[in-house]
């Protein structure tokens, strides 16, 4: 199926979801609530602002306003950066000033993060994290299923240089702890955010999806009965919004939970393209050195990683997080993928690309038949 035919049959998906940079919303005058969010205008930070906007609280952005600057108009924003040696750094922070709930969804170097914890958290009701699964060590992850939020995590040095290069995973942890430690800190760890056409998804999240689209004999990796873990960003977004107004803190594993057969099933039920599943055994797929998470996204056999996809989000389900129907969420991801790419894109070409390229799937389907 061709761009614009795909996005012809999704005509009911909302121009929110096909364009997410042109929220331009006037904010509403009757305010619940005064919000900081550092960052905003990138990846998650845009659904998350404009779910805050829509539930009527008051919302301050603080950016360096060099990505989507045109977004969101009408509410203030406070410029600055992270790392305190670039221009003005924190300095329009270093007020009086208080809010109610800050969010950050910072990735890099931890250090910013402990520097805008210590100078904000007595001037706020609660500091929001969005943290990630990948804080879990790949050890535990690789050994244990059913990993809870109460997971002991590896004891980590804080970095004492802003320039110090850490890997996605470790910065992730050591901010995560430092949030933790506030009596104000609530923590979201999520799992593969997916959903609306966002600024840096990853064909992890996409091949699935576009290859149901495709159509044909499609390899798919171990017997089903694997599971996988993922959530849209904009469940995140809704739950970040009732943490706000149930006011929680502690730590919340936030992802959804599919057996891989009723993931894949569900993503075939999106296209009118013919196509069946060839279920290739994970011992026919590790022999043949397919690399899970890389050449198969979002999955691993339950056999050889026990814990990956198997993490326990009961907690934030208990607390109010809520699931939008696979259909909504993957409709959401086509509908970014084709603004940007054709059929004629390849996965699986390249160091950085997930997924299996039309050749090497061929193969694995044709030697396993035989």
């Amino acid at each position: 199926m061709e761009r614009r035919n795909f996005i012809k049959s999704v005509g009911a998906i909302s121009t929110l979801s096909l364009s997410p940079t042109v929220f331009t919303k006037t904010v509403n005058l009757s305010k619940k609530g005064k919000i900081l969010i550092l960052g905003g205008t990138k990846f998650i930070g845009p659904v998350i602002v404009e779910q805050l906007i829509e539930a009527g609280y008051e919302v301050t952005l603080f950016n360096r306003g060099l990505t989507n600057p045109h977004l969101f108009p009408n509410i203030e924003k406070l410029r600055g950066d992270r790392y305190p040696a670039n221009g003005k750094g924190l300095t329009a922070l270093k007020t009086s000033r208080k809010w109610d709930v800050i969010i950050d969804t910072w990735a890099e170097n931890p250090l910013c993060v402990k520097d805008t914890l210590s100078l904000l958290q007595n001037r706020c009701k609660q500091y929001i994290y969005t943290s990630s699964m990948a804080v879990y060590p790949d050890q535990l992850l690789s050994t244990q299923s059913g990993i809870t939020e109460k997971a002991k995590l590896p004891t980590d040095n804080i970095p004492t240089n802003y320039n110090d290069s850490l890997n996605y995973g470790l910065n992730k942890r050591i901010a995560d702890k430092l949030v933790n430690h506030s009596s104000k800190g609530c923590v979201l760890r999520p799992h593969s955010i997916c959903g609306i056409a966002l600024d840096n998804i990853s064909d992890n999240q996409r091949y699935w999806p576009v290859r149901l689209q495709r159509g044909g004999e499609i390899a798919a990796s171990g017997d089903g009965g694997d599971t996988t873990q993922y959530i849209d960003v904009k469940d995140l977004a809704a739950f970040i919004l009732t943490c706000i107004e149930k006011r929680y803190t502690g730590t919340y594993n936030t992802f959804t939970t599919e057996r891989f057969d009723a993931y894949l099933y569900g993503l075939k039920s999106l296209s009118s393209n013919r196509s069946e599943l060839s279920w290739l055994s994970h011992e026919y797929l590790y022999k043949n050195n397919i690399r899970h998470y890389v050449d198969m996204p979002m999955w691993a056999a339950r056999q050889v990683v026990k814990g990956t996809f198997t993490i326990s989000s009961e907690k934030a389900i208990q607390a109010g997080l809520t699931f939008r129907p696979l259909s909504h969420t993957f409709s959401d991801v086509l509908a970014g993928f084709y603004q940007h790419e054709s059929n004629r894109y390849e996965f699986g070409v390249g160091e950085s690309k997930s997924g299996l390229s039309r050749q090497r799937e061929q193969q694995l389907l044709t030697h396993y038949q035989a």
